[in-house]
């Protein structure tokens, strides 16, 4: 049964990520996301930080250019796709974060995960929830006829679906936890201050309108035990 962690949504990815990879092995898939030294800039180059608590950091990304600013940098990052990676030795975290919405192929992501994660390894994904408050209000307000999306993204998951592609995938999803962006009020109009002011209040009280979702992912316990699922 899936297990949804409402009572409180989480500030941030490194509250969760913190302690479950000091001291540990994590690979960052999508590890650029956009332009490197812009990331470094704003400090959303996350993999720095992973550096400083993970026993061994490795990232992965297809954009070479910015894999060659991150190298020269001093970081461990490889020229690699999320849909074919593969490293020699197993990890004790995958992390992948805003990274499976924008995928061709998914369930090869998801199978290549598992196959470079220890037995009981996790993958964290981090993706934007299908179902967030903010857009249900694009679409009540009149912002558009339809729930906006980014040019850049194949699909929107909810829990309950990720939950089915993972089981597909030899995975199944242990916990749930909901998160949002932290917007701010200034300089936007009265209309649109109010809308922010809206989905906070919903969110608090209901966070799976929150704006993402971070997923927990392992292995079946009767897969890690050795085990078929009918225990044979």
């Amino acid at each position: 049964m899936l297990h949804l962690v409402g009572n409180a949504r989480l500030r941030s990815i490194h509250d969760l990520l913190g302690p479950l990879i000091k001291g540990r092995r994590m690979l960052d898939i999508g590890t650029i996301g956009h332009e490197f030294e812009a990331r470094q800039e704003i400090g959303t180059f996350y993999l720095s930080e992973f550096v400083g608590l993970a026993g061994y950091v490795k990232g992965i990304d297809i954009l070479e250019e910015d894999v060659a600013r991150a190298r020269a940098a001093g970081f461990e990052v490889v020229v690699g796709d999320a849909e074919s990676f593969v490293d020699t030795e197993p990890y004790d975290v995958v992390f992948a974060g805003e990274l499976i919405e924008h995928l061709s192929n998914p369930g090869l992501f998801l199978r290549c995960s598992i196959r470079n994660l220890k037995k009981d390894g996790v993958l964290v994904i981090t993706t934007p929830n299908a179902f967030s408050m903010s857009r249900l209000l694009k679409c009540i307000f009149g912002l558009t006829n339809e729930p906006p999306v980014n040019p850049e993204h194949t699909c929107y998951y909810t829990p309950q679906t990720l939950q089915q592609l993972s089981v597909r995938e030899g995975f199944e999803i242990k916990q749930i936890y909901f998160s949002d962006y932290d917007y701010g009020t200034r300089g936007v109009t009265m209309k649109r201050a109010f809308m922010l002011r809206v989905n906070k209040m919903l969110c608090d009280l209901f966070p799976q309108l929150s704006q993402s979702f971070i997923a927990v992912l392992g292995r079946p316990s009767e897969a890690r035990d050795g085990l078929s699922p009918s225990g044979a």
